[in-house]
């Protein structure tokens, strides 16, 4: 047998592109960092599980999300809404009855603040850390980024919503939102030679030479010491990130050359920043598998759309009107069942967003499995049934394994359960030492047993 090449898991590939930028390029998770089947690093470190909550507003139809059947397996299957879910459905729990058990002294702020943090919102908006800043404490040390990385597609609130940032630290101390692809991916691939810390975000970046031809000869000196499988994850890697610069460079609109291409006329799909559009949606979902499978983080936030989401659902076909408005409240001029058929449609088109990021965590190698069996992701919105503001039946997901700490592939009905049960049981999960979550009304001390493997 040869003798098997073990590989530091801190690696990473550096270079400098044209004008003195210092590249390092993080590596994926390949064999030779790991130990003999797969389960631990070689030098005995755990595997780390990863978290995330993927957030999308203005709530749901009850009766078009909730399954017809509970059980496991081939015993229930995806409601009308959920139906975009289905390649991933293995990995999947949904938790239908569960209530928000505050008061809704602000709508569409007091209950996602309650599904996120167990607690109603106050000065400062969240009076407690939500549930990814707990669980970023246990699992975020020794990551690049240990509080998480936080994007976010919409940015059109309303109202008494609670604005476009659903990650706290503490009281006034929210996370810091990107609504930017080419921002993020530059805080990604670009750092100092000492100590990781990311350079300031450079605008031609971009534009000074792709990463790959930086990092040729740190490329090339690795993949001779590795193995047919590591060399085959390796080069699907390097060829995301190429691919993730292309596309970036492409949504910008080409800037060299001696003719300026007007973007908004070469490309005019690819949607601003703040546009609902699944493009960008995609982009984001990219950058966050390649930095949790290179563990720069292991938390991160996905705001799909805002809490009261006033922005326009045309990417999918819609009027371009207000979504909240015209369609969760059902007051389109053409009428209530064009209203509700329109927020329908929303919601799979939201959920087919989620999709997209969850089949890219299902399909990226890690360990002895893949990215989704290792991770945990919490989905929820700022309401139930979106035109009552409804505090019932809140729409509660759970994707992933969690290193197998979670069962998933299953629904679970639990009528007037306190909807704060759903993140303390991930709490659990995730390895946090946790007696209570939230506070008052939203306060729990026991979890959701059958979330668990």
């Amino acid at each position: 047998m040869p003798r098997r090449t073990v590989i530091p898991r801190r690696l990473v590939l550096r270079g400098v592109l044209a004008g003195g930028a210092t590249v390092a390029v993080p590596l994926p998770r390949l064999v030779g960092m790991l130990n003999g089947n797969g389960t631990a690093y070689a030098d005995a470190t755990p595997l780390p599980t990863r978290f995330g909550v993927w957030f999308f507003g203005n709530g749901i139809i009850p009766e078009r999300w909730v399954p017809t059947h509970t059980g496991q397996g081939m015993n229930w299957t995806l409601s009308e809404e959920l139906e975009p879910l289905a390649e991933v459905k293995p990995w999947l729990s949904v938790v239908t009855g569960c209530s928000v058990k505050i008061p809704d002294s602000a709508p569409h702020a007091s209950m996602p603040a309650a599904a996120l943090s167990g607690a109603n919102v106050g000065q400062g908006v969240f009076q407690v850390p939500t549930v990814d800043q707990l669980v970023a404490k246990t699992i975020g040390t020794g990551s690049t980024y240990p509080g998480g990385l936080h994007v976010a597609i919409s940015n059109t609130s309303g109202g008494t919503a609670v604005g476009t940032t659903i990650s706290f630290a503490a009281p006034s101390q929210p996370s810091l939102v990107s609504f930017s692809p080419a921002t993020t991916f530059q805080k990604l691939v670009q750092f100092a030679n000492t100590g990781g810390a990311p350079m300031p975000a450079d605008p031609e970046f971009a534009r000074r030479g792709m990463i790959l031809d930086s990092v040729a000869q740190d490329l090339k000196s690795l993949r001779a010491r590795l193995g047919q499988e590591d060399q085959m994850r390796l080069d699907r890697h390097m060829d995301g990130v190429q691919q993730l610069q292309v596309q970036i460079m492409r949504a910008q609109g080409p800037k060299t050359g001696k003719t300026l291409v007007d973007p908004d006329k070469a490309y005019p799909t690819r949607g601003m920043d703040g546009a609902i559009t699944r493009a960008r949606s995609q982009a984001f979902a990219d950058l966050l598998v390649f930095a949790l499978s290179t563990d720069l983080t292991r938390v991160f936030t996905f705001m799909f759309t805002c809490p009261a989401c006033h922005g326009n659902y045309a990417d999918c076909g819609l009027d371009p009107a207000t979504f909240h408005e015209d369609f969760g409240h059902r007051l389109s001029p053409k009428g209530q069942a064009y209203a509700t058929a329109g927020f329908n449609r929303g919601v799979r088109y939201a959920m087919s967003n989620l999709n997209d990021m969850l089949v890219r965590m299902r399909d990226t190698p890690d360990g002895s499995g893949n990215l989704l069996d290792n991770s945990c992701v919490y989905t929820t919105s700022c309401v139930s049934e979106s035109q009552t503001h409804s505090n019932l039946d809140f729409p509660l997901l759970v994707s992933g394994k969690a290193g197998g700490k979670l069962k998933g592939d299953q629904h679970i009905r639990l009528v007037g359960e306190n909807v704060s049960k759903v993140p303390f049981t991930l709490l659990g999960a995730m390895g946090v030492k946790a007696t209570t979550f939230g506070m008052n009304e939203g306060q729990v001390s026991s979890g959701i047993s059958g979330l668990l493997a």
